[in-house]
């Protein structure tokens, strides 16, 4: 999972992709970058945060009329900070000249490597979209139609998921464009501005550089934008679009929106089936911040339970997307307060979006006990989480859900509410969790493999059988 953002137009956009970049930053937090091109190449990535990357004006501030920048957070590579920053994007090749970032996971690496001859500079899968892209624009004139060429045969080459953005150049015609897979797993949105054009992962973006939103580039889709503002696009391969379900539960930012879908009011709705299928006898909702404060929303005002603040959260890291699980503990131990005023001899139902390995939850029961609450019920906004997502979200090893045993098997939620020291535990249903959404998405992290397109499920499952604790299968097959 990464933030991706892109901009063309006939002014220098440096400054609107260093500010879009913030509006993406919890997309992504191992590193950032952005790429501006005016015939020469201006590039800065690092390891690290957007304000920590990005700490002098000439950083900021460089000239070309077409950008893209990137805030990563790592499915493939070493974590160690050597590797974070060899792997920082945007990557860029000069022979042709093509840059690309991209947001999702290539797992068919293996067979990617045997078909080019041009060596892999990093880590990162992206380099099997950008070596595979070079090959097809390697001495053709880069014109729209060589660019939908291109696009159309890498998309028959790679499995997995990607929202990615080229800018590409020969001469004096520079193009910016777009790449979507068939099922659409990662979002991708169009905005414009007085004839500028911004291609990002959000729709927040467009609030924060005052572009207008335009579209959702749908699946399967090329979209090339040139420098006078002219927009191409074709539709390659039609699949029924399949959005990860876990952009809706956690990603994705509440004042985004997917394929017209509030982010905000999904997540309520999905409070309110919780509050439905799990009913339960409490004084107050407490919802874990900031994950949970739109499903607790959701969950008082079903139930009729009022909403209190019993926790405070003092960073703004987010514990999932750390890299270890020491960071993890880090961000949690380093990240909450307990308000013994709030939760002393209550009856807590504790909300949150939900639960992976079990990090955050562990903790905070310890916490809102030693606060003084008299119960402690845990209502998770997703049903349990069962397998690792080859698709974009680093979930790595089937070993470290906390929803399985050692045996491999389902946990009950009453199995872990007695593991983790709560009094009860629910999820939302598969199907209270689809409702909420209202259309069909990717699930195959809770519905292992059925939950995942067709096509890719004997891939997964082959995966699967190479999983080993702490190893990503993709990489290691």
């Amino acid at each position: 999972m990464c933030g991706i953002i892109g901009i063309i137009g006939g002014k220098p956009v440096s400054r609107l992709v260093y500010h879009g970049l913030f509006s993406i930053q919890h997309r992504g937090q191992s590193s950032a970058g952005k790429l501006t091109y005016d015939g020469n190449i201006h590039v800065t990535k690092e390891a690290g945060l957007v304000r920590d990357v990005f700490n002098d004006e000439k950083k900021i501030d460089t000239s070309g009329n077409v950008g893209i920048g990137h805030t990563r957070y790592s499915t493939a590579g070493l974590d160690d900070i050597e590797s974070l920053k060899r792997n920082a994007q945007p990557e860029y090749l000069v022979n042709p000249f093509l840059a690309a970032v991209f947001n999702g996971n290539i797992y068919n690496c293996s067979e990617m490597v045997k078909k080019t001859k041009r060596k892999p500079r990093t880590d990162s899968d992206i380099q099997w979209l950008l070596l595979p892209m070079a090959d097809n624009l390697y001495k053709k004139e880069l014109k729209v139609n060589a660019i939908f060429n291109a696009c159309e045969t890498v998309m028959h080459q790679v499995k997995g998921s990607y929202s990615a953005l080229f800018l590409a150049d020969s001469g004096e015609n520079p193009f910016l464009f777009a790449m979507t897979d068939p099922y659409k797993i990662r979002p991708l949105v169009l905005g414009k501005s007085n004839g500028m054009y911004c291609i990002a992962s959000e729709t927040r973006v467009f609030k924060k550089i005052n572009f207008e939103y335009v579209k959702e580039i749908p699946g399967g889709t090329v979209i090339a934008i040139d420098k006078e503002g002219n927009v191409y696009e074709k539709h390659i391969i039609s699949k029924p679009e399949k959005p990860c379900m876990f952009e809706f539960v956690y990603f994705a930012k509440p004042d985004s929106r997917i394929n017209g879908q509030s982010i905000h009011n999904v997540r309520v709705d999905i409070g309110r089936q919780l509050a439905n299928e799990h009913p339960v006898e409490a004084d107050i909702v407490v919802p874990v911040p900031e994950s949970g404060r739109h499903y607790a929303t959701g969950y008082t005002g079903e139930s009729g339970i009022p909403l209190d603040e019993g926790l405070m959260k003092d960073k703004a890291e987010r514990s999932f997307i750390q890299q270890t699980q020491e960071t993890r503990d880090k961000v949690v131990e380093e990240g909450l307060s307990f308000l013994r005023s709030v939760l002393q001899g209550k009856r807590i139902v504790l909300v949150d979006d939900s639960i992976v390995r079990g990090t955050n939850i562990r903790k905070l029961v310890r916490g809102i006990k030693n606060a003084g609450a008299k119960q402690i019920h845990i209502r998770i906004g997703c049903p349990p989480l069962v397998a690792p997502c080859y698709l974009g979200i680093d979930m790595r090893s089937k070993k470290e859900f906390i929803a399985r045993d050692s045996n491999g098997e389902i946990k009950t939620g009453d199995a872990i509410a007695k593991e983790i020291g709560a009094d009860s535990l629910a999820y939302i249903s598969m199907e209270g969790l689809q409702k909420a959404i209202g259309f069909d998405i990717c699930r195959g992290c809770i519905d292992f493999p059925n939950g995942y397109p067709v096509e890719m499920q004997k891939d997964v499952m082959k995966l699967f059988r190479h999983d080993r604790k702490g190893i990503r299968a993709y990489e290691c097959m």
